[in-house]
């Protein structure tokens, strides 16, 4: 019996309502604590920059205190906190990065808030959270007992929207006695090398219902463009709390929504030019697009093939890349 069948049982409600009913029924309001504006956020900010400085707070402490230091939260982390919290409201997403910097920090904060951050997004269908609570409940974490069928159920969902670690999973889990439905997620995955080693294994049949449990899965997904764009977002909210970070002036005079086509404009030419990948380089390119132009939408410098390459080159420091990039700019003044 599979795990969908087991959680619709008699009653006519869909699994996810029947899961989402396994959790507190809570509000924001309730599991928000009041947080105070701090140098880098406050509460009338967008969600976006929220997010993004969030983040890049998180990724301070890393810096300062190393990965493995969870115990304690820094100056940075309470920040970081509050920012997430503040952008709570408009970004459920945020919840998931609240509930691992807060669960994996119990000296300072209660097993219950981080647990309520994660179901409340789960709830919401984020799939982060989502791939969260199967962890949670698949060893017994932040209070609550181990459950493994309330862990694959969980797992299932965030593999359904979209979480690839999920997918993965699920292949794995299912490779030794369910050879059919490990094939049908290495099809969701599109994994060449996978399904190759499945298929050797396969016979005919089960080839066949592989192929049924992948047909009846692909009205189950999230749409891969619906993920694409969460993604997107999710990296021009990075590009943004870099940005606002370390230098607030590249955003002088720009309203919210010219920022965000700005830093649109950065993330999108990540994916046309495969070698132009961190986030290093895109704060680099945006501090040389200043360099050329002090206002208004990025300045294309991919029509120079000495930008090119410094932009390109991954191993130059954004400090290093912007003095390159003067050279070249002055020379050509010159």
């Amino acid at each position: 019996m599979t795990i969908l069948t087991l959680l619709l049982g008699c009653n006519a409600s869909s699994p996810d309502e029947k899961l989402n009913a396994t959790l507190p029924d809570l509000s924001l309001e309730q599991i928000l604590p009041k947080v105070e504006a701090n140098p880098y956020c406050t509460p009338e900010m967008d969600s976006e920059r929220l997010v993004g400085l969030g983040i890049r707070l998180i990724d301070e402490d890393e810096v300062r205190h190393g990965a493995s230091r969870t115990l304690l939260a820094s100056q940075a982390i309470q920040m970081a906190r509050a920012c997430l919290i503040m952008a709570a409201p408009r970004n459920t997403m945020s919840l998931c990065i609240l509930g691992g910097i807060v669960g994996s920090r119990q000296k300072d904060y209660d097993k219950s808030e981080a647990f309520n951050y994660i179901a409340y997004a789960a709830q919401h269908n984020e799939s982060c959270a989502e791939a969260g609570l199967y962890h949670i409940y698949n060893v017994g974490k932040l209070d609550q007992p181990p459950n493994k069928a309330l862990a694959m159920a969980w797992l299932e969902r965030a593999a359904r929207h979209g979480d690839q670690d999920s997918q993965q999973e699920m292949v794995r889990r299912n490779e030794q006695d369910n050879l059919p439905l490990a094939y049908a997620w290495a099809r969701t995955l599109d994994d060449a090398q996978t399904l190759a080693a499945l298929k050797r294994k396969m016979s005919p049949q089960q080839l066949a219902e592989g192929e049924q449990h992948y047909t009846r899965l692909l009205g189950q997904l999230t749409p891969k463009q619906e993920i694409e764009q969460a993604l997107r977002q999710d990296l021009i909210a990075l590009g943004t709390g870099d940005l606002y970070f370390s230098y607030p002036e590249v955003f002088a005079g720009m309203s919210p929504e010219q920022r965000h086509a700005f830093v649109a404009q950065l993330v999108d030419m990540q994916d046309r030019h495969p070698k132009f990948h961190t986030r290093g380089q895109l704060v680099a390119y945006a501090l040389i697009s200043r360099l050329v132009q002090s206002t208004g939408p990025a300045v294309d410098l991919w029509q120079d093939p000495a930008l090119q390459a410094v932009l390109e080159d991954d191993d130059l420091s954004v400090e290093d890349s912007v003095a390159k990039a003067k050279i070249i700019l002055a020379k050509r003044k010159s």
